[in-house]
């Protein structure tokens, strides 16, 4: 039941007005699910509504600057039809527009043969409706006179809102996932019982969990157990397990919040891999830390380091990868280095041998994107060409067969690729159209084409969608940000980390809500 005026405010919300709005203008409308309440209060003279709390993550596009030839939504009151009229600015804001009211039309018009019934007796539990406008949101507002019919009511102009942030950076790892939106806010959701998502908690999170209260956070990296992040002001912040001093703040001991590591305020460029971390400074040097069983931080030796340690004296380091043993790189001549875990020929270098210390791999200067999955190395050059080696038992190198490459092997024919992201046994991809290609394992639909259980062993086009922007591979469970800046999930969802409110596994992508 409702007992307050400003609850009821909330409810009616331009339910008949704006659609008249949007139908004269040929605009789509952002209907956030009218229902008739079971109980419509009593005693209550008046409704009127202004801006709503919860905006929508993505309202329709407001649209002045095109002519509509549809006629105006015609409502029915007491046998009686009445057009909503709308004057347009041409080119102008919603709120430079105006509405001029209802007009009685004849019962049975020819314009519209069926026009909707019209009610203000009772209430809806509605939030609102809203349009976006050059990067604003506005709402509509209106006041309702309680059984009035609609020539007797009053619509009382737009509303400028608070845009709805978007999502700039995602990382999926094995059982959780992590975001950024465009107000340098950080959330994390999925598994935590080491306390890797950052909250304070080791409590399991199914929906985005907002970690902290920065609001300048850049970057997000997240390994099996553990996360680095890095803020606008370059410092550098680590949480999670702990054991071989993946966090880089001299314990082994496990942080449940981002922890400064360090006193550097000039870090660009962050990864994690299974249990070490790599990180890129300002001025190109390269610095390695945690578990280097297998030589994975590059510093020539395979012991571990608790601390940011520099990796050669090189100083012309632009991009880093680590995968679950080994790491890539690249340096701004465009040469491509590995190093690490090498028993599936994942470093590319024509061999099997465990290395060390960086190592150039090949000799073309052209490359320009890499990723470094569990077994499997992907990279592009700046042609636009993808390649791709070391394991490919679950085709996760997508040339279309399971037999491994020991050096970088040219997918495909096309040019126009534009990202790429390796995770556990399988890849996937964005060309230039922002089309999304997925192949390899597939046991938990994390390739997102709607199967399951079927591996794909080539390059393999997955859904129709062409406004996808930035990919992310994690070990069964998949993220992706597309051209409006709108989150998607995918694949395996124990432990809540799709972050749709559940635990059950998704075969396409599913919109994952701003909190």
């Amino acid at each position: 039941m409702i007992n307050s005026r400003s609850a009821l405010r909330a409810r009616f919300t331009i339910a008949v007005v704006v659609i008249s709005l949007f139908a004269l203008l040929g605009c789509e409308i952002q209907d956030l699910g009218i229902t008739e309440s079971a109980a419509p209060p009593q005693n209550e003279a008046s409704l009127s509504v202004s801006s709503q709390a919860s905006v929508p993550a993505n309202p329709p596009a407001w649209s002045a600057t095109a002519l509509y030839n549809r006629a105006g939504m015609y409502v029915t009151h007491n046998g009686k039809v009445w057009v909503s009229q709308w004057s347009i600015t041409r080119g102008a804001e919603p709120g430079a527009n105006a509405w001029n009211g209802w007009k009685s039309a004849e019962t049975g018009s020819t314009d519209k043969a069926n026009p909707k019934p019209w009610s203000a007796s009772i209430t809806y539990n509605a939030k609102g409706f809203y349009v976006t406008h050059k990067g604003s949101v506005w709402v509509s507002q209106w006041s309702i006179t309680r059984g009035a019919e609609p020539g007797a009511n009053t619509w009382n102009g737009w509303k400028q809102v608070a845009a709805p942030p978007k999502w700039v950076s995602v990382s999926a790892s094995s059982y959780r996932s992590f975001a950024v939106n465009d107000k340098g806010a950080l959330y994390g959701w999925g598994s935590n019982f080491s306390g890797q998502l950052g909250d304070g908690t080791t409590t399991q999170r199914n929906t985005p969990t907002r970690i902290g209260t920065a609001s300048d956070w850049v970057h997000i990296a997240t390994g099996r157990s553990h996360s680095l992040a890095t803020n606008t002001k370059g410092e550098l912040y680590a949480w999670g397990y702990n054991g071989d001093g993946r966090l880089g703040d001299g314990t082994t001991t496990q942080r449940s919040t981002p922890t400064r590591i360090g006193t550097a305020s000039d870090w660009a460029h962050i990864a994690a891999g299974r249990s070490h971390s790599l990180a890129i400074n300002t001025k190109g040097e390269l610095y390695g830390w945690g578990g280097n069983y297998q030589g994975q931080l590059g510093d020539g030796t395979t012991a571990n380091r608790n601390t940011p340690t520099r990796i050669g004296t090189a100083s012309d380091w632009k991009h880093i990868s680590a995968g679950g043993f080994h790491s890539l790189a690249l340096n701004t001549k465009g040469e491509l280095y590995a190093w690490g875990e090498n028993d599936v020929s994942q470093l590319g270098d024509g061999t099997t041998t465990n290395r060390s210390s960086p190592t150039r791999i090949g000799t073309a200067s052209d490359w320009k994107h890499i990723s470094a999955g569990g077994f499997q190395s992907l990279a592009l050059n700046t042609k636009g060409e993808l390649y791709a080696w070391g394991s490919n038992i679950e085709g996760q190198l997508g040339d279309g067969t399971r037999m491994t490459q020991n050096r970088p092997t040219r997918i495909g024919t096309a040019s126009d690729w534009k990202s790429v992201s390796a995770g556990f046994g399988y890849s996937m991809a964005v060309n230039t159209k922002n089309e999304r290609y997925a192949w390899g394992r597939n046991y938990y639909g994390q390739l997102g084409d709607g199967t399951s259980q079927n591996n794909k062993y080539s390059l393999t086009r997955a859904g129709t969608a062409s406004d996808w922007k930035i990919v992310k591979a994690g070990s069964a469970h998949s993220l992706a940000v597309n051209t409006k800046g709108e989150l998607y999930a995918w694949g395996y969802n124990a432990l809540g980390r799709l972050g749709d409110g559940t635990t059950t596994s998704r075969l396409s992508p599913v919109k994952i809500v701003h909190p």
